[in-house]
């Protein structure tokens, strides 16, 4: 870069706009250029704040641990809050994908803004709003307002090119995203130029410097590879921030370049699969591909099906829509009336999870039962038959559990979670190390009734020497779980009993130990059942909720305070009330939900 270059890049900076030019001169003089090769660490926690920085290209992910607190984009400055406060780093930095960066020596850089108080006061005002946004539950995804692609075949001969073409064409095409391949580098710059090594040669800098301008022009850029094997496939994954790795979902994983890189590690930009599945066909290898790429997530793809190159489309640009579905017993059937809104309204569900009822609700969406197939199963699981009814001597639980978990075999067979079309996880809560559990892969039945376990009413599951129960003791609406996958929006739908567990009346004058043995007050006493599930998912249900809640872009609170959590008879009701609900709340909101 030359010191032109520079002075334009820090005129990009919000917070340096209204410098004169001299003082951006001066700035341009004291900045030092640096790049970072993807997965590289610009600095972590506890550092000394040594320099102010200014990203001029690519895209950086702050961590504190390994949760993601948010992405640093180009023209953002990035550790003004160290350096304004002489303090150590309070979190680490990565590359996202390669980046340049201008680096302003702190001493120096506080030496000018001192003679430019503005333009200091309009930085603490940043650090301020991004103190302020880091108080908030949800994270900024990273492809949410744009970024670059990267679409590079696991395996030989995989027609990675018709793939991206077709998911431009469902990301709005030109020019909204541009698709790149080695071909167009070389129709630019010459046959061969694709094949640049990554060395920071002439040559390499000249062709980052060319990529990065194409964003300034398109939100999306898709680079893809049409092999797993040269230089320009490299590149790809180093210029990504998100890449998706395509294979046969037949084929065992292949020893190839690309798989080698992965293997080596040091990439910090997501991986994830897509597996070319014709409909019917199984997934036996889906294991072997995690394992093998390190991949957070994997779509199955019959190709070329255009209904399911639009749905990863909607999720790799951030457009998906994900269903997150709380825990509340009998009250989640108000879940299925939700659906079935959904349904009526065309609105896609692209990744669902959930917690105990919510996880029972969300299996059946995710193996593609619709509302009406789900209100049948759950009739014939809750109220016809009562699978939950096989009592025993309360030594560890109320019931054996035996009969609902054999139904729950039965209603899902052998299904497995990651193979199934759809996304979905589940949530389960450890009782020996107190954390909570996400399964992603696995046994569906089995999942889903670790996930309904409630402490007291039936017995933990043991797995692996720890004891799981319902995931509601820790994490009854996991919205967490689903901002970390970053598809897109976030419906949350809450259906917990919250303050209905009451006695009117009783213990006025002092504490009365036999009002629940001696009932005076009207209606029915809550069962042993229903303060055992009270009891097991009070803190998720009242300390951790509103985080779960601000991570949602549209949360629903169902009108059902009236039900009971074991009142299984009330199904049509609680089914319709979800409906009703469901058509007020997001009929207004479908045309951005669909956009």
């Amino acid at each position: 870069m030359s010191h032109t270059d520079y002075i334009a890049s820090l005129k990009q900076v919000a917070v340096f706009a209204a410098l004169p030019e001299a003082a951006l001169e001066a700035l341009a003089k004291m900045a030092k250029a640096q790049r970072l090769v993807s997965g590289e660490r610009l600095y972590g926690a506890g550092d000394p704040p040594r320099f102010l920085h200014v990203l001029v290209h690519g895209r950086l992910q702050v961590r504190h641990d390994a949760r993601i607190l948010g992405y640093v984009n180009r023209y953002e400055l990035l550790g003004e809050m160290g350096v304004v406060a002489a303090e150590p780093r309070n979190s680490a930095v990565y590359a996202l994908r390669d980046c340049l960066l201008l680096n302003l020596p702190a001493s120096a850089f506080m030496a000018l803004m001192r003679e430019h108080p503005d333009t200091l006061v309009a930085i603490s005002r940043l650090i301020i709003s991004r103190g302020r946004d880091a108080l908030h539950a949800r994270v900024q995804q990273a492809n949410a307002g744009g970024g670059t692609l990267a679409v590079v075949p696991a395996i030989r001969d995989i027609p990675t090119l018709l793939l991206a073409e077709a998911l431009t064409g469902h990301m709005n095409g030109w020019p909204d995203t541009r698709l790149v391949s080695a071909a167009h580098i070389d129709s630019v710059f010459g046959d061969g130029f694709s094949q640049t090594p990554q060395d920071g040669s002439d040559a390499d800098a000249t062709l980052c410097a060319w990529l990065a301008s194409l964003e300034q022009q398109h939100r999306f850029i898709m680079y893809v590879a049409d092999n797993g094997t040269d230089v320009w496939s490299l590149r790809c994954l180093r210029q990504a921030d998100r890449i998706l790795l395509v294979a046969e979902s037949g084929q065992q994983p292949q020893a190839t370049p690309v798989l080698e890189r992965l293997r080596e590690g040091g990439l910090v930009a997501p991986v994830e699969l897509v597996l070319l599945r014709p409909m019917g066909d199984a997934a036996p290898h889906t294991i072997d591909w995690l394992k093998a790429t390190g991949a957070r997530a994997h779509y199955f793809l019959h190709p070329w099906a255009k209904p399911e190159i639009a749905a990863l489309a909607r999720q790799i640009s951030g457009r998906g829509i994900g269903l997150v579905l709380g825990g509340g017993g009998a009250r989640g059937f108000a879940h299925i009336g939700l659906i079935k809104a959904l349904e009526q309204l065309g609105i896609p569900v692209d990744v669902v999870g959930g917690t105990s009822m919510g996880a029972f609700v969300a299996a059946l969406l995710a193996c593609g039962f619709d509302s009406t197939e789900m209100i049948h199963i759950a009739h014939e699981t809750f109220v016809a038959k009562n699978y939950l009814n096989d009592y025993t001597l309360p030594k560890v639980s109320l019931i054996r559990g035996e009969r609902f978990h054999q139904r729950l075999n039965a209603i899902f067979g052998e299904r497995r979670i990651e193979e199934l079309r759809r996304s979905y996880y589940c949530i389960s809560t450890n009782l020996t190390t107190g954390m909570a559990g996400v399964h992603d892969r696995g046994p569906l039945g089995s999942w889903v009734g670790t996930s309904m376990c409630v402490p007291g009413v039936a017995p933990p599951i043991a797995f692996e020497g720890d004891l799981l129960c319902d995931g509601g003791v820790v994490n009854n609406l996991p919205t967490d779980v689903m901002a970390q996958l970053e598809r897109g929006v976030i419906i949350a739908c809450n259906v917990a009993g919250i303050g209905d567990m009451a006695a009117p009346g009783a213990g006025l004058d002092a504490p009365d130990q036999g009002a629940l043995l001696d009932w005076q007050s009207d209606g029915e006493p809550p069962s042993l059942t229903e303060i055992l599930m009270r009891t097991a998912t009070l803190t998720s249900d009242t300390i951790t909720l509103q985080a779960s809640i601000d991570r949602a872009d549209t949360y629903l609170r169902m009108p059902i305070d009236d039900i009971g959590m074991f009142e299984w008879l009330r199904m049509d009701e609680l089914v319709q009330r979800g409906y009703e609900h469901g058509l007020e709340v997001l009929t207004p909101l479908r045309d951005k939900l669909l956009s």
